[in-house]
């Protein structure tokens, strides 16, 4: 089990929580929720995670709900997946 967290997480377009954990099993997502404290063995990557079914993806940088919806790849911003 990976625990992951984020200062934002995409669960779709329009809905994200700001600082929430994904945890991860065999890189998929099995879970996530409100990150309220320091939490053993959670690796904060800071930036946005975004999830796409039962995969997560990662990016450096915080994107807004509209940065999110357009196919605009002029930035550079790395995605990896998780």
């Amino acid at each position: 089990m990976r625990r992951v967290a984020a200062s934002r997480v995409f669960l779709n377009e329009k809905e994200f929580h700001n600082n929430h954990v994904v945890e991860l099993f065999e890189h998929l997502v099995v879970n996530h929720y409100p990150l309220k404290g320091e939490l053993p063995m959670t690796e904060w990557l800071g930036g946005t995670i975004i999830i796409r079914g039962r995969e997560a993806y990662h990016t450096r940088q915080v994107l807004s709900p509209s940065e999110l919806s357009t196919d605009d790849s002029s930035g550079n911003g790395h995605i990896e997946r998780l």
